[in-house]
């Protein structure tokens, strides 16, 4: 199902169910690799580690830049580019923050600084959204709060032990990953045609009319312009107090997010198969030609190579001029956006998870399972290389988060819905990972996986349901459970016939829903205890049930007459009732 059916689908459903509820690597400069015991400044040092941590060595091992073989040109251009190095950094975006925007950063290199070496995988909790499902990423403010949207319409933000700081509706589902800017606003778009900047403490500070429906991401440039395309192709470029500075119309719709490369040029791609790119004042820079819909994102590196993913089956590497550098074959292909690990290597998902030399050959694949796919999550990397990705299997069949290891090696999985997982994972400061998930009895809201400092056990489960009936008949039964640190439970059932087994996992304050047959008269002690996701059990908790009947099926004797009368007649029907 392609991300735009899909929104479809949702926007049509919205309005029903919503009102109910790492090695080293030298960076060329200008073409030009490190051969020289000449460094860049200390001071250009200091804004570039900030833009290209790598946790093994220092800069000043790993980077020399040959300042004495360029000409006097040249070397401007070096210092152009910290200069911009300073200025993605430093200013665009709330760059203090983990994970300030979608794949991290403007240039969307999909990499933070923060380690999540010692996260284990565990849930540590699970905020639920009730009447729609999060298919757009979270992002982290500087104190940690968590933001993001959700099909059901909200805004959330939530403090990072999961309680709710504060929600705010829009009129339509929210596809999109909000934007932190330098002075804590918060950007996001909704289906409603609308941009919404909204403050820190949840208050609308303005809102922007599109006037079509979008699902863009915004980017924040340097100096705080935000840039979005909506779904007619039109790219909006708005100032911060809320006004349009300009925008330019493309041919054809806009289903991704842009990027913005260090000299200010926005990248973006459309349906018309081109990937475009724009300067900063609305004009067209060039365009580049694929063989099928561009509808991811593109990432940058400071060198101006873009990335980029086509439909028609290729992972793409640009100069800043256009020109095809290379593309690499990545099965059926791709709309996530690539994300840049520390040594270079370059990770998109599809049929399977690639990883991509910077020369544009295969490192490897790996292989993500029967019937399973990357849709529309983006790959997120962690300061010692673990990539993090959503996993969905089948169409709607189920949803996970993948942990792979930067030689290709799965580090760990878990099932998080029973719809799917599109969303695109954030990494905090403290190596928790959150991504969304939409889902019916399994998902639908906000995960974070992460270390656990200390953990209580759940409550017994409350049992509901018949206490008597007919044997042979199904029964449904709910299970209310309560968890004091707010994480998953599920519950284990021992039926009293022989019969147990454990329950999907949910939410603290939710029932699960378990149906069950007693097939013989007598009478029986259900058996229930929960178990969070960190391993700790609760008490057992009971309830009697007895089936002094036996269940008969109704007798339709007219119907019976029928088919006697008209031996046949009605093939359909006898095959329904069973009187084949």
């Amino acid at each position: 199902m392609e991300k735009k059916s899909r929104i479809s689908l949702i926007l049509i459903f919205s309005f029903f169910l919503v009102p109910l509820v790492t090695s080293q690597v030298a960076i060329p400069i200008n073409g030009i690799t490190n051969n020289s015991q000449n460094y860049i400044s200390s001071e250009e040092m200091f804004f570039l580690q900030k833009a290209y941590p790598y946790k093994s060595k220092s800069l000043h091992d790993q980077y020399y830049f040959p300042v004495e073989q360029l000409n006097p040109d040249s070397r401007k251009q070096v210092f152009r580019s910290s200069t911009s190095i300073i200025s993605s950094v430093e200013l665009s975006g709330s760059m203090d923050s983990s994970w300030p925007m979608k794949s991290y950063n403007a240039q969307r290199i999909g990499r933070t600084i923060y380690s999540t070496i010692n996260n284990p995988g565990l849930e540590k909790w699970r905020f639920t959204t009730i009447s729609g499902g999060v298919d757009s990423g979270a992002v982290v403010a500087i104190d940690g709060t968590i933001y993001f949207g959700s099909n059901n319409w909200y805004v959330y933000a939530l403090y990072p032990n999961s309680t709710l700081k504060w929600s705010y509706k829009t009129s339509q589902p929210i596809f999109s990953t909000p934007a932190i800017a330098a002075d804590g606003t918060i950007y996001i778009t909704s289906c409603d045609n609308y941009l919404y900047a909204l403050r820190s403490d949840g208050t609308l500070k303005w809102r922007f009319n599109t006037g079509e429906i979008i699902s863009s991401s915004p980017v924040i440039a340097p100096n705080g312009t935000i840039y979005i395309g909506h779904s007619q192709g039109r790219v909006f470029a708005i100032n911060p107090n809320g006004t349009e500075l300009w925008h330019y119309d493309l041919p054809n719709d806009i289903y991704g997010d842009p990027a913005l490369a260090m000299d200010g040029t926005i990248y973006i791609g459309s349906w018309d198969n081109r990937l475009y790119a724009l300067n900063p004042n609305g004009t067209l820079k060039w365009y580049f030609p694929t063989g099928n819909h561009v509808k991811g994102v593109p990432s940058v590196i400071p060198d101006g190579t873009i990335y980029f993913g086509s439909w028609d089956g290729y992972l793409y590497a640009l100069y800043p001029n256009g020109t095809m550098l290379w593309r690499c074959s990545v099965g059926s292909g791709t709309e996530t956006t690539p994300a840049i690990a520390a040594d270079g290597t370059i990770y998109v998902g599809g049929d399977d998870l690639y990883a991509v030399y910077p020369n544009g050959t295969m490192r490897w694949i790996f292989n993500l399972g029967t019937d399973r796919h990357i849709f529309t999550s983006c790959p997120a990397i962690a300061a010692e290389g673990t990539i993090y990705v959503g996993v969905d299997v089948g169409e709607t069949t189920a949803g996970e988060i993948l942990a792979v290891n930067p030689d290709g090696t799965e580090r760990w999985r878990k099932t998080i819905s029973d719809e799917w997982v599109d969303s695109s994972p954030a990494i905090a400061t403290d190596g928790t990972v959150y991504i969304g998930s939409t889902g019916f009895w399994v998902g639908n809201g906000l995960h974070a996986f992460g270390a656990v400092g200390s953990n209580l056990p759940p409550y017994p489960p409350i049992i509901s349901g018949n206490t008597e009936g007919n044997s042979g008949k199904e029964y449904d039964y709910r299970f209310l459970i309560d968890d004091p640190d707010n994480n998953p439970v599920q519950v284990y059932v021992d039926w009293g016939d022989g019969t147990n087994g454990w329950s999907y996992e949910s939410v603290h304050g939710y029932s699960i829903r378990m149906l069950h047959t007693w097939e013989k008269q007598g009478t029986y002690i259900i058996k229930a205890k929960a178990r969070d996701s960190i391993g700790a059990e609760s008490n057992w908790t009971t309830m009697e049930v007895t089936m002094p009947f036996s269940y008969e099926p109704p007798h339709f004797q007219f119907i019976e007459w029928l088919f006697e009368r008209f031996p046949n007649a009605y093939p359909i029907l006898r095959y329904l009732l069973g009187f084949n």
